[in-house]
């Protein structure tokens, strides 16, 4: 997870926040709910969204859009009445893949404070506080590990070290971690190292901490030993 700054709000959201708020909260029936909470779905909306977290998770940083067509998801959960009124608030909502806002990790959960809570929120915080991103170079496992109780709720209610995502991401930085040891006398290596570091890429946060760290070359050298 890395620090996302929050785009402009959509024009769309502007023009129509105060109405459809106004709508879902006075919705009687199932089907008048249905009718008027599904008006965050809107396209400019999503488009949005999609550019301001580079089609990636916020949560896991996983890109999306060539496996999924990704969720709008409302960081403080739309079905909780509490936060109802929330459900078209600009600052509430993120892009997300569908494992991370599944049943079986966040879905309509959200921790207050004396439950270790709340999540944290890369719009509003800033992830490096709260967690660590090692890589165990033996086991050649890159994990996400919560430095704080809100760092581990998180980590551990969003599944950041569910099995096939870090076996997956574990791949992509041990492939960094190698590159690293050529960027010193390759370009081409290093503008590759360079380029993982962007807001676009796949788990900026573990290759800035890894690479710009020079962790990686450390690893490396101990294990060759």
């Amino acid at each position: 997870m890395t620090r996302v700054e929050r785009a402009a709000k959509p024009a769309v959201i502007e023009q129509n926040q105060v109405a459809w708020t106004q709508a879902l909260l006075d919705a009687a029936t199932k089907e008048d709910k249905k009718r008027a909470e599904k008006k965050y779905r809107h396209l400019e909306i999503k488009r949005a969204l999609v550019s301001m977290f580079h089609g990636k998770c916020a949560y896991c940083e996983s890109k999306i859009l060539h496996v999924d067509y990704g969720h709008i998801e409302h960081f403080r959960p739309k079905s909780k009445p509490e936060f109802r009124s929330l459900a078209f608030e600009w600052r509430n909502l993120l892009l997300s893949c569908a494992v991370c806002n599944g049943p079986e990790h966040k879905g309509d959960r959200f921790p207050e404070a004396d439950e270790g809570g709340p999540l944290i929120n890369p719009c509003e915080d800033f992830p490096e506080e709260h967690f660590e991103f090692a890589f165990d170079f033996q086991a050649r496992l890159a994990s996400v590990v919560g430095t704080t109780a809100r760092g581990k709720t998180t980590a551990t209610l969003l599944g950041l070290n569910r099995q096939d995502l870090r076996a997956y991401r574990s791949r992509r930085v041990m492939q960094l971690c190698v590159l690293s040891r050529c960027a010193e006398n390759d370009p081409d290596a290093r503008a590759l190292l360079e380029e993982a570091c962007h807001d676009d890429a796949e788990y900026a946060a573990f290759a800035r901490t890894l690479v710009v760290g020079h962790i990686c070359d450390q690893g490396l050298q101990e294990n060759d030993r």
